[in-house]
């Protein structure tokens, strides 16, 4: 996005778009801004590998690693362990043997929200990637072991959307029991509000097989987070930090 020296507003940026986005009902002509800058954002995230480790929000991981039994939701260990390197192997249509109708159910839950709800999937999504990567770690909630999780970080509590991914969770366990990871809802969640926002204008094939994470800490949001109105080079330095090219 280009910044104009000696402008008397400040230049819309991806960061603070995503939060006008995820705050309001996007009107015209913002909503074309917003729009352009979800669709960046989301074909970024979606390809980028998640953290190799089981723990999420109260489900299963794809395979080829089986879940160890959990609590609903888990907790996180204390103390906390790193997370295993990222790791590639993400594809489009991951769960077709899976879980036949994985992606359609997730489209489902998110179809019925309001507009509001569906642009926070999209915020959600953005904030659960940059932080230990797209494991699902925000959902994670307080714990005796854990009492200040990620979605108790300064910019997660104005978060939205979670009341649709436990309905998106619960249908897929009835259906396909331990098996699609919360950190894969959280993706498609996000790629399908943004589709509803934009009318199906923003549509496309989103790679699943992510693994949900086990450490989730409220103090990492604010060093990885962009804060909304950081400058253009602050946010390509961080945008770089997690391998995005801008």
């Amino acid at each position: 996005m280009q910044h104009t020296a000696g402008s008397h507003h400040p230049t819309p940026t991806l960061a603070s778009l995503l939060d006008l986005v995820s705050t309001s009902t996007v009107h015209a002509p913002t909503s074309r801004m917003a729009k352009l800058a979800v669709l960046t954002l989301l074909a970024l995230l979606g390809s980028v590998s998640c953290q190799s480790s089981y723990g999420g929000y109260g489900g299963g991981s794809p395979t080829p690693i089986p879940p160890p039994p959990t609590a609903y939701p888990p907790t996180s260990p204390s103390p906390p362990t790193p997370s295993p390197p990222p790791t590639a192997g993400l594809r489009v249509g991951y769960y077709d043997d899976k879980c036949p109708g994985a992606e359609a159910i997730v489209r489902d839950a998110v179809r019925v929200a309001d507009a509001g709800i569906k642009a926070g999937l999209v915020r959600l999504f953005f904030h659960d990637c940059f932080v230990q990567g797209c494991d699902a770690s925000v959902l994670l909630k307080a714990t005796d072991a854990n009492p200040q999780p990620e979605m108790l970080g300064i910019p997660n509590l104005s978060l939205r959307g979670f009341e649709v991914i436990d309905a998106a969770k619960a249908s897929l366990e009835a259906k396909c029991p331990g098996v699609v990871s919360c950190a894969d809802i959280v993706a498609f969640a996000g790629r399908d509000a943004s589709y509803f926002l934009s009318s199906s204008a923003i549509d496309f094939k989103m790679p699943a097989g992510r693994y949900d994470g086990t450490v989730s800490l409220a103090s990492e949001t604010l060093p990885n987070l962009p804060p909304p109105f950081a400058n253009v080079q602050r946010l390509k330095d961080m945008f770089a930090a997690k391998g995005l090219d801008t």
